[in-house]
């Protein structure tokens, strides 16, 4: 029986060590890669499926791209979660126009794997640009107007006088944001307009005087900002889905909201106040307002910008006897003048990869000199020859620098845009002057 029981024990020691050399051995991942949607010229959707963990958790997963073949995680890639399944992947920061290969990857204590490989080609970009057109016949207006890739579309009608001061678009939607004259002339006001793909929206009833400047979009709510009056002053609002907010002014002030951004939950926006002895710079942060200009001195801003956690706002500020161009990062006064000339303005600022791009205006006294300034150094916009040129808006967009503005050479205002300081000229009435004030890209 012994003996039985020792043979019996011998084998079920044989048996288990032929079960530990048939154990499975860990493997790198097993998934595919997502097909992409285009968001924008500059931005792409993917992902992909991991759909084994080769024994060993996944720890991380993405999408990795580039412009060469058989991209990897050494360059650029997202980060998007752990384990087995579908994710999604948001690649922004591409160039328009621009062919790209992208594969999905996990990894695993046994390494990296690769999805399959997709090649996708960025699209051309859209340019939308707003502003105004006059018309002097047979009653003198000015039109509302969009412009895409350069087609004009008009946003109101005769004979009121609209102007459109602001563009930003979501998805497949378009906004601009301004103002139209309802009423009998020196009866009526302006009313706040936001057009969405051309329909218009009343942001104020009309019954006080009011106008939009700014209009920013942020997942499913729209932030416009601008001004209405209230007695005898003007109080610079904030309306969120049409809701207004008060952020300073209208009592014993004037105040002008001029600009609006929002980044993650934080809201911004920037406010212009006549003060009785100087007028100050502020800044509005979720019910918060500081003054960020000198209250020394006289000051103006005119847009805001937030990246990461920088605040950057442009406008100009009284320094001696003359204003001069400038950029304030997280309250930080930085001129624009450049040597040797008197004074000028800062119209706009727009913030990317780091790169900080200004628009505005610079003269010697005699002549104004339109500007771009990347990082505190100008380049300057040219027209025609012997033309007059101002520019009011900046937007960049993978290494493409755009400014919205406008050019006199023959007696008229056209409306124009440069992309990297190259001019194009936009279609308006030959006959009367027009604008362009604003400039986004997708």
């Amino acid at each position: 029986m012994s003996f039985r029981i020792i043979v019996f024990s011998f084998l079920l020691l044989l048996l288990n060590g032929c079960k530990k050399s048939n154990d499975v051995v860990n493997q790198a991942p097993s998934l595919v890669t997502s097909s992409t949607t285009s968001l924008s010229s500059t931005s792409l959707q993917s992902g992909g499926e991991v759909s084994k963990d080769g024994g060993s958790p996944v720890t991380a997963r993405g999408v990795c791209w580039g412009t060469t073949a058989n991209p990897t995680v050494s360059g650029s890639k997202t980060v998007d979660g752990t384990g087995t399944g579908a994710f999604t992947s948001t690649i922004t920061g591409l160039l328009p126009n621009t062919t790209y290969y992208i594969r999905a990857y996990a990894t695993n204590a046994v390494g990296t794997a690769y999805g399959n490989q997709v090649t996708t080609t960025t699209a051309s970009p859209t340019v939308y640009v707003v502003g105004a057109e006059e018309i002097a016949t047979p009653t003198i207006y000015s039109l509302a107007k969009l412009w895409t890739n350069g087609q004009g579309s008009s946003l109101s009608s005769s004979p009121n006088y609209a102007e459109a001061y602001s563009v930003f678009t979501s998805g497949s939607d378009v906004y601009v944001a301004g103002y139209e004259y309802q009423g009998s002339q020196g009866t009526g006001n302006n009313v706040a307009k936001l057009w969405k793909n051309g329909v218009v929206t009343n942001i104020t009833n009309g019954t006080r005087d009011a106008q939009l400047a700014s209009v920013f979009v942020s997942g499913s709510d729209v932030y416009t900002a601008g001004y209405e009056a209230n007695g005898n002053y003007d109080a610079a609002k904030l309306w969120k889905n049409g809701v207004a907010t008060t952020l300073a002014g209208g009592t014993n002030t004037d105040a002008y909201g001029y600009g609006v951004a929002v980044s993650g939950n934080d809201v911004y926006a920037v406010i212009q106040e006549y003060q009785s002895v100087n007028d100050v710079v502020k800044i509005w942060k979720n019910g918060t307002v500081t003054t960020l200009s000198s209250p020394n001195t006289d000051a103006y801003a005119y847009s805001i910008a937030v990246s990461g956690s920088d605040v950057y706002v442009a406008g100009t500020e009284k320094v001696g006897n003359n204003f001069i161009p400038v950029v304030w990062k997280n309250g930080q006064r930085t001129s624009l003048l450049s040597s040797g000339l008197a004074y000028g303005e800062a119209f706009s600022v727009y913030v990317v990869n780091n790169d900080v791009h200004v628009v505005g205006y610079e003269t010697d006294g005699q002549r104004d000199f339109y500007r771009v300034w990347k990082n505190g150094t100008p380049s300057t916009l040219t027209g025609a020859a012997n033309s007059t040129v101002e520019a009011y808006s900046v937007f960049a967009s993978g290494n493409d620098v755009y400014v919205a503005g406008a050019e006199n050479s023959n007696g008229k205002w056209v409306p124009v845009y440069w992309k990297n300081n190259a001019i194009v000229r936009l279609p308006a009435n030959a006959n009367s002057n027009a604008h362009s004030y604003s400039i986004f890209v997708k």
